[in-house]
């Protein structure tokens, strides 16, 4: 015992506290307290040095290690030994008693019995070390902390909650439009997608025959589930909107009520996971975020696509849901077409300082929306890759390539808000067809060397590195295990080193320098040297026996134009309603451009600006008309053309069913000037077939399926309507309006208003007269939707008729039934006449004018006296009950009596 005590002594005095350590003085064990210890205080660069397990990064110098003997075969030197407080999570006295604590422990059996030895008997497992229960704080601290099985606490939330409204799709925005023109073959087939959410509608006419069966779907379906399937991979039947990325991949629901990974046995061979929910703020490395982090370092080809949020209006740090701090996932941010960021989109840094969110794409609604295109976009460059190289690509790579072709947005450099830009799935799919990937693996202190030449004439070279890290100990202040570094050193020796930020400054811009928070570092050259470039990556520190890693580059070539949206076959505007702007790239430096128009294939051009700044790479026109026509654009640049592929300009025909009855459903839409025929399709399987053309703005059909109709023009069609619903059968049946009024005084005017006139042979009026029912009028000649009766005759007091419709089978669709209350010589209409006391009596007038109410006892005395100002008035009747006499004088003398009963 004495020679322990001496060792520890040793220890103590070896690494006395510094001021830099000071700050976690808390977790230091009193002398009189030490013994031989499971867990220690150290330095990093000790723990590196001696190969010590790293069981919780504590900052950027100090951490919390295992007491094993290092790989060498060394003693533990340079060590203290640590209370139990490290296990608990940094901001433990902001805890909720009423919110359950996560428990984790290398062995779930040990751990259980622990637990148990300390009353705790509510225990919900989680996965194979981690468990659930409710206990009080000083229990948690002062016993569970305490236990040896235990290795970490923590409170996260587990509850998720969807992250947007509807879908809102913009395919020219993240380049997918483009994408689809320059790889016509890719949409997705042969892969699938998992829709962590609520269960999608599988009777959505844009996700038809996509759902596989799996064992984690929720029995709840909800839109929000099926918005985002839709965004992944719809096939675009309801409208342009219903039209996702990858329209042939297929989807495998899983519940997000249970918010941990799912097992991968469950995914169906999905390696694109979507994740469009959050629950609250939370900064720490809680047990979700390892999860993740494990499970994507375990399943090296699986990508998980989280959104960012919808809390961005509370500044930075304001990521929703523990599990987007993992390292390994991929967390989009969102922003409008105009490529600025939406207020609401969620901003970082994570927890530790890491950069979050790594990329943004478009959604005006919400991050989920922005998160299901990411989705879809990973999931045709797994398609891409797999056909090219027969394997499927890595998680890994597919961050590089996804992060180095980014629109960098925001100041230069990755930042807190936009990451590293803006997703383009075009060049993201060329990086794969060029193979502008390198992939390999290293070792502690090793240095691995890549070489790319670059040419003359190129600009803005950037090269991004990015591993799967291993996951990191629960509460762990700095997340990063294995710490990898890039530097590129140019044919002139000049050497660049990754951009970093300031997570204390988060505002600041971007700087070079060292990496030590970040499995993604990136290099950006705006000129760069030509000759042969070197990519050095070095194995700062790998814990386990080696590292992989994967790279993505590429650069710009000078004075190189091309024009992104509208792409070929595109339409503008592209949903048939919303103006989006006119996109291209350009690698001009200082020059301006000139945008044209042609609507004749060039023959003939107008044009819509001069002096355009192209390193804007985007304008917005807005026609002075609607016009439905084939067009082309030009931009000229020092006397250099540029045309664009022809694209369709034509608007939405606004289709309305304007009839669902008897068997028969009646479509119709707006007719352009200019357009003379529409082509009609119709849903056959899971797609739209055409079915005829037709030059009328309407169309019916018996067969209650689903139809939609494009206009044609210059030998080609615009863009499809929205697709007729199908609506219960006589749900819209003929009536649009019906009413009956007095008229002139001494008429019934009945007025009526039809959706359509289809198959109409007459209509005819009915009159309802003590339940006898009988036709005082007739329309032979049916050639209008509004129309009216006149009773010239009608009784005094109430009038009822009906409208009815004799269909060309003779089957009669009727109105409801129409009152008119007819006063002849009694021009006011007084009622009830039987009333309770203290109830409101009404006066209907026929026309403004002057008059006056009495109400009389039966013997002659005034009990009432009220003026009648309007058409409608109402007097209070507060007298006893019994009969009573009423008078109305008018201003010209005219008089009008009655009776009146109170009860």
């Amino acid at each position: 015992m004495k020679t322990t005590i001496t060792f520890f002594i040793f220890m103590i005095t070896t690494i006395s506290l510094s001021q830099s350590s000071d700050k976690w003085k808390q977790y230091m064990k009193k002398e009189n307290d030490i013994k031989f210890e499971k867990y220690y205080f150290t330095s990093l660069e000790n723990a590196y040095l001696n190969h010590y397990k790293i069981v919780k990064k504590l900052d950027s110098t100090f951490c919390i290690v295992e007491n094993q003997k290092s790989r060498s075969g060394k003693s533990l030197q340079k060590m203290l030994p640590v209370n139990n407080l490290w296990k608990l999570p940094s901001n433990f006295s902001n805890h909720n008693e009423d919110k359950p604590y996560i428990i984790a422990a290398d062995s779930l059996q040990n751990l259980i019995y622990d637990l148990k030895s300390l009353d705790i008997t509510d225990i919900k497992i989680l996965n194979d070390h981690l468990v659930l229960i409710k206990s009080d704080s000083k229990k948690i601290m002062d016993q569970v902390a305490a236990l040896s099985s235990v290795s970490s606490i923590s409170q996260e939330s587990l509850l998720a909650k969807t992250e947007s409204k509807i879908t809102d799709q913009n395919f020219s925005i993240n380049y997918i439009n483009k994408a689809h023109t320059d790889f016509p073959l890719l949409r997705g087939e042969d892969q699938t997608a998992v829709i962590k959410d609520d269960f999608f509608d599988v009777n959505d006419v844009d996700i038809l025959n996509k759902h596989i069966a799996s064992t984690t779907q929720s029995a709840v379906v909800s839109n929000h589930a099926t918005a985002m399937a839709t965004i992944v991979c719809g096939l675009g039947n309801s409208s342009v909107l219903g039209k996702g990325v990858a329209q042939k991949a297929r989807l495998v629901s899983s519940d997000f009520m249970n918010i941990y990974p799912d097992e991968i046995e469950t995914l169906q061979g999905a390696t694109t996971s979507n994740h469009s929910y959050g629950t609250i703020i939370e900064n720490f490395y809680g047990s979700l975020a390892s999860a993740y982090d494990d499970q994507l370092f375990l399943n090296t080809d699986l990508t998980h696509c989280f959104s960012s949020g919808n809390t961005g209006l509370e500044g930075y740090k304001s990521i929703t849901g523990n599990f987007k701090q993992s390292k390994n996932s991929i967390v989009m941010g969102c922003v409008d077409q105009n490529e600025v960021i939406m207020p609401f989109s969620s901003k970082g840094p994570a927890y530790d300082g890491r950069i979050k969110p790594e990329l943004v794409a478009f959604s005006t609604q919400g991050t989920s929306n922005s998160t299901a295109l990411a989705t879809g976009i990973i999931t045709l460059m797994k398609q891409h890759y797999k056909n090219i190289h027969n394997k499927t690509l890595s998680n890994a790579a597919t961050k590089a390539i996804l992060i180095n072709s980014a629109k960098d947005l925001g100041s230069t450099g990755p930042d807190f808000t936009y990451g590293y830009g803006n997703i383009n799935a075009d060049k993201c799919l060329k990086t794969i067809s060029e193979n502008r990937i390198i992939s390999d693996s290293l070792t502690s202190a090793q240095t691995n060397a890549h070489t790319i030449n670059v040419p003359e004439n190129a600009k803005n070279l950037k090269i991004t590195l990015v591993w799967n890290d291993l996951p990191a100990a629960i509460n762990s202040n700095i997340s990063l295990v294995n710490d990898l570094d890039l530097e590129v050193i140019t044919a002139d020796n000049s050497v660049f080193l990754p951009w970093v930020l300031n997570p204390n400054i988060p505002e600041q811009q971007a700087q070079r320098g060292k990496d030590k928070l970040n499995n993604i570092e990136q290099v950006t050259i705006e000129n760069p040297v030509s000759g042969s470039c070197t990519i050095n990556i070095t194995g700062s520190y790998i814990s386990n026996t080696s590292q992989i890693y994967s790279i993505a580059y590429e650069y710009e070539l000078e004075n190189q134009f091309q024009w992104n949206y509208p792409a070929a076959n595109d339409n503008f505007p592209y949903d048939g309603k919303t103006i989006s702007p006119f996109k291209w790239d350009s690698s001009f430096s200082g020059s301006s451009g000139k945008l044209s128009i042609s609507y004749d294939n060039g023959q003939n051009w107008e044009i819509i600006a001069d002096g355009i700044n192209l390193d804007s790479e985007q304008l917005t026109y807005t026609p002075s008309e609607k016009r439905f026509s084939k067009a082309k654009l030009k931009m000229t640049i020092n006397d250099t053309a540029y045309i664009s592929d022809d694209f369709i300009i034509s608007y939405d025909l606004n289709i309305r069913t304007s009839l669902v009855c008897d068997g028969t459903t009646e479509i119709n839409w707006d007719k352009p000037a200019g357009i003379a025929s529409f082509n009609i399709y119709q849903l056959q399987g899971d797609g739209f077939e055409f079915k005829e053309q037709i030059t009328a703005a309407d169309y019916t059909y018996t067969d209650g399926n689903i139809y939609t109709v494009t206009p044609v023009f210059d030998n080609s069609e615009g863009i499809k309507s929205e697709s007729a619903l199908q609506y219960a059968q006589n749900s819209n049946c003929y009536f649009e309006l019906a009413s009956a009024e007095i008229y002139q005084e001494d008429k019934v005017k009945i007025d009526a208003g039809l959706f359509s006139l289809y198959n109409i042979k007459r209509i005819e009026l009915v009159k309802i007269i003590n339940n006898v029912q009988s036709i005082i009028s007739t329309i032979s000649d049916v050639n209008s939707k509004t129309f009216y009766f006149l009773d010239t005759e009608p009784a005094k007091g109430r009038n009822q008729y009906k409208i009815n419709l004799i269909l060309e089978n003779n089957n009669v669709i009727s109105s409801s039934i129409l009152d008119a209350d007819y006063r002849d010589s009694d021009f006011f209409f007084i009622h009830p006449t039987l009333i309770g006391k203290n109830e409101e009596l009404f006066i209907e007038a026929p026309k403004e004018q002057n008059a006056v109410f009495y109400l009389y006892t039966i013997s002659g005395q005034n009990t009432i006296t009220s003026p009648l100002i309007s058409l409608t008035n109402s007097i209070t009747l507060n007298t006893a009950s019994g009969i009573y006499i009423y008078k109305i004088i008018t201003g010209s003398g005219k008089v009008q009596t009655g009776k009146i009963a109170i009860f």
